[in-house]
């Protein structure tokens, strides 16, 4: 055999080797292909869109998604450098992100640009990119993935303006789970409730209720809201913040929902109405305090009246029993019992006063006075004969001056200490305190007052005080809280009426069990105080005529018999037309009238008017059974008469006025 030639079997044997060789290169390139299909399969379907470029930066790959992304064709984008529009900022930062990568072969992550797609919208995407390398190792291009995130961001800056909606806004924003566990709220919750973050996590929702009736009936509320599945449900709820403060809040509540539509808590808006609430309660609490005026005036005007014909009843008895007592000796089996009968008169004029003060319409000798003096001697008295009351007082010391008549005032003082002695049967504390104090429209408005400077004198105690129904009944006449028999008077009503009649208000706070304060409000002077005009001078006459004017029969019948015994010839009239007529035809004989100031159809100013239209010079009495105050008040200042009597009066008071009218000089 040849040296160098292959044997028969040696040729099999490679031939055999070569188809082996052969099956595992086809065997390779077939796995090779595969990976080439999955990697193909893998690049054209992921949502990412995946790109190469040569070291220029032009294009030498993009997948499918690449062009579904930017809207441009494969044609429009592989061989060029960029693709549709973008801002020149945004080119020079892709630009020294990828000189970057070049410089240091470290592979860019998350590097994120904007570019403007085929359609003209902005699009912003994350970007991560590394070097690709010859089999040498050199670079020869880039390879990148891009992520559109644009939507993502969107979703984002959505979520914090939420998140800031949620955390600026003024009110309460909260979730719960069914048990009640706060699972979610947003700062304004922590912040109305003056709880933190960590303290309403752990949170115990009955610390939020002031009574056990309001945590029963949100409880009720959350109860329906989960048995009947309502879209929401809104109340009105008060709370108590950590501070104990008393907040009121409009809550509206819905069920929160899962994936499978059964309720897994509830979720809650709570606006904070606070102010409106106090609002709407002052409004109430105004309402109620015109309404309580209202009654009061209503209740003053019927006072008024009664006491004006109950003058005139005690004016008759008054009178007849000044004449009897005229005619009869001190000796005289009689003489006690009439003078019994003309001090029970007396007894009725003073009641008819407290009725006229609580009416406003009592007489008022006014002078600047100092209230801490005439309240420290009016408590000292008092205080002399009740030993079982403590007495503290608290005095401004350089309190305003007010105008006021001392002896009403001291009235007003003693029915409150005497109030306020049986508020407190087994003795107890009074707390007396003045201090100067300036109102404004707001306060006054309510009040029929004025703004400006006041006096405010508080008489507290702490007796068993009253409920709200009896408060606002209080200064009625006649109302009380005690048992038949242990009296029912004028003392708070008289109270009222005269603090009215001075321009003032009087306001009373009490809880049952806590005792009273009584706020008195008077309006400051400043003025010095004016001094009375000097007395007349008497003189005796004791002859002439005088017009009666009065259209109670009953009345001119005793005063007819008083003037005849005093001197006087007595010309009557019923009425005020009758008066003029007689006035006209008598002129020259009669030296007065006496005119009664209510009468019906014609007035008692009206008729003083026209008499004096008449003669100038005419100088007239005015009557009334109401005191000076109101209408009487206007026609004295106007001058329109020369003096004023109040019935019931006796025979030595008519005198007297007769001679003050007569002395004076027009």
């Amino acid at each position: 055999m040849e040296k160098g030639k292959m044997t028969n079997e040696e040729l099999l044997k490679e031939l055999a080797d070569m188809e082996d060789r052969f099956g595992e290169l086809e065997a390779a390139h077939k796995t090779l292909q595969e990976s080439e299909e999955r990697y193909r399969n893998f690049i054209e379907n992921v949502q990412e869109s995946c790109f190469e470029t040569d070291l220029a930066g032009k294009f030498t790959f993009i997948n499918d998604s690449m062009v579904r992304g930017t809207g441009f064709s494969k044609e429009q984008i592989l061989g060029r450098v960029a693709f549709g529009r973008m801002d020149p900022e945004e080119r020079e930062k892709i630009i020294r992100a990828y000189n970057e990568l070049f410089r240091t072969g470290k592979p860019i992550t998350l590097f994120s640009y904007r570019y403007i797609n085929s359609k003209g919208e902005v699009r912003e995407v994350e970007n991560s990119g590394s070097l690709i390398r010859d089999a040498e190792g050199k670079p020869i291009g880039f390879r990148g993935v891009s992520r559109d995130v644009t939507d993502r961001i969107k979703r984002e800056e959505e979520l914090e303006r939420y998140r800031e909606f949620f955390e600026n806004i003024e009110d309460s924003i909260f979730e719960m789970d069914l048990q009640g566990r706060f699972t979610f709220f947003n700062e304004a919750t922590c912040r109305n409730t003056e709880y933190s973050p960590d303290e309403l996590r752990n949170f115990d929702q009955r610390k939020w209720y002031e009574t056990k009736e309001d945590e029963e009936r949100v409880f009720k509320i959350f109860n329906e809201l989960y048995r009947t599945g309502e879209k929401k449900k809104v109340y009105e709820i008060s709370v108590l913040t950590k501070s104990g403060k008393k907040i009121y809040f409009d809550n509206s509540i819905s069920l929160v929902r899962d994936a499978a539509g059964n309720p897994i808590g509830f979720r809650c808006i709570s606006r904070d109405i606070t102010e409106r609430k106090k609002l709407e309660q002052e409004q109430e609490r105004l309402k109620e305090q015109l309404i309580q005026s209202e009654k009061l005036e209503a209740l003053g005007t019927l006072a008024g009246g009664i006491a004006h014909d109950f003058n005139n009843l005690l004016m008759g008895i008054q009178g007849y029993t000044s004449l009897m007592l005229l005619d009869l000796d001190s000796t005289h089996p009689n003489y006690d019992k009439l003078k019994a009968i003309e001090e029970q008169v007396k007894s009725g004029a003073d009641l008819t006063r407290q009725l006229l003060g609580y009416a406003q319409g009592g007489r008022y000798v006014v002078t600047n006075t100092d209230l801490n003096e005439l309240v420290a001697n009016s408590i000292s008295m008092f205080a002399r004969f009740k030993k079982e009351i403590r007495v503290h007082q608290k005095y401004e010391p350089s309190l305003w001056k007010v105008k006021v008549d001392r002896g009403q005032m001291e009235q007003v003082f003693l029915n409150l200490y005497i109030n306020a002695w049986q508020a407190m049967p087994g003795g107890g504390a009074l707390y007396l305190e003045t201090n100067n104090i300036v109102l404004d429209e707001d306060y006054v408005k309510s009040h029929d007052m004025t703004p400006g400077n006041y006096v405010k004198i508080s008489v507290t105690d702490t007796g068993i005080g009253m409920d709200e129904k009896t408060r606002q009944r209080i200064f009625e006449p006649f109302f009380t809280t005690r048992e038949m028999g242990r009296g029912a008077g004028l003392g708070l009503a008289t109270v009222y009426g005269i603090i009215r009649g001075h321009k003032g208000t009087i306001n009373v706070y009490s809880e049952k069990g806590h005792g009273s304060t009584f706020n008195i409000y008077l309006p400051a002077v400043e003025q010095e105080e004016i001094k009375p005009d000097s007395p007349i001078s008497k003189i005796q006459k004791k002859s002439g005529a005088i017009l009666l004017v009065d259209d109670d029969q009953m009345i001119r019948d005793v005063t007819t018999a008083l003037l005849t015994r005093l001197g006087y010839q007595v010309i009557t009239a019923q009425s005020g037309e009758e008066a003029l007529i007689l006035y006209r035809s008598n002129r020259e004989r009669i030296d007065l009238a006496i005119v009664d100031m209510i009468m019906p159809e014609m007035g008692g100013g009206e008729v003083i008017d026209k008499l004096r239209s008449i003669n100038p010079e005419a100088r007239v009495i005015l009557s009334s059974g109401y005191s000076l105050n109101g209408d009487a008040k206007d026609i004295m200042d106007r001058g329109g008469a020369q003096a004023f009597i109040q019935k019931p009066f006796q025979i030595q008071e008519l005198d007297e006025k007769i001679k003050e009218a007569l002395n004076v000089t027009l």
